[in-house]
Order: C-alpha cells, then sequence, then structure tokens
C-alpha cells in the first residue's frame, strides 16, 4: 500500500508545479516575443524571406513579400511559392544541411531570375530569402545591346 504524502511533501509539490508553470508561462512570453521580432526583421527584408524547418522545408514564418508570392507558412516551400508537387531541383537547402555553409545561386523560374540564398540558423531553422532580379537582368542587356 502506498504511503500518503505528509502536507509539507504536498505543499513541496504545489511549490514546484508552480514553478513549472511559470517558467513555461516565460519560455511561451519569450517565445512569442522572438518570433514577433523575427517577423519584423523578416518584413523589413526588401525579397521574399522564408524561415524553412530543414529536411520537412515547412515554412515556419514568411515575410510580407513572401506572403505575397503565395509562401503560406505550415505549408512546403515548393508547394506553395513555387507551385510545384515536389522539392524544386535547383534547391540548395540539402546542401545547407549536409555542410552547415550558406548556399547562393540565381534561378529562372516562371519567368522571374531569382538571386537566391540559402543560410543554416541552427538544427531545425533556416533562412531562405531571394530577390526578384528580373528587371535588373532586362536592363543590363538591354545596355550590352545599345550601340556604341
Amino acid at each position: 500500500m502506498a504511503k500518503k504524502p505528509t502536507y509539507e511533501e504536498l505543499e513541496q509539490r504545489v511549490k514546484e508545479l508552480e514553478k513549472a508553470v511559470a517558467d513555461r508561462k516565460n519560455a511561451e512570453e519569450s517565445l512569442k516575443e522572438k518570433m514577433h521580432l523575427n517577423k519584423i526583421l523578416l518584413d523589413a527584408m526588401p525579397c521574399v524571406a522564408l524561415l524553412i524547418r530543414p529536411k520537412t522545408r515547412e515554412i515556419v514564418l514568411s515575410n510580407e513579400a513572401g506572403r505575397k508570392a503565395g509562401a503560406v507558412p505550415g505549408t512546403t516551400c515548393y508547394e506553395t511559392w513555387a507551385q510545384r508537387n515536389e522539392p524544386c531541383p535547383w534547391c540548395l537547402a540539402p546542401e545547407v544541411w549536409a555542410t552547415g555553409k550558406p548556399q547562393h545561386l540565381e534561378v529562372k523560374t516562371f519567368y522571374i531570375i531569382w538571386d537566391a540564398y540559402w543560410h543554416p540558423i541552427n538544427e531545425d531553422l533556416y533562412l531562405h530569402y531571394a530577390f526578384d532580379i528580373t528587371e535588373k537582368r532586362k536592363m543590363v542587356k538591354k545596355l550590352q545591346q545599345t550601340p556604341k
């Protein structure tokens, strides 16, 4: 038969539970503040910017430009932003996971030329951002074709 806890033991357990609840609330508040700061920083970027989970490619957070381009948090980057059924063949995210080093590539998709970057944040997150450089490339081409 189990021994009944004493009043002191119960009081100690209640204090431990209260501390655990307070710690959890503080951690949740800290996480909420960090996510808010991440959103502010991402929205300030003049490009499509996404925080993505490695391996699954789930979008955790996207900036305003990303949302306008179709990048929906909670879905994969390739399903929403790239509108594909499988990961993009040009995606350098696997190299980021394998090496832990940032990657860069210019790629043309749907008549848009992207200057794309992949940066590891930590084991559970990486930043993917891309600038639409289509107009810049058109201007360069036009200037190159202009007689001297």
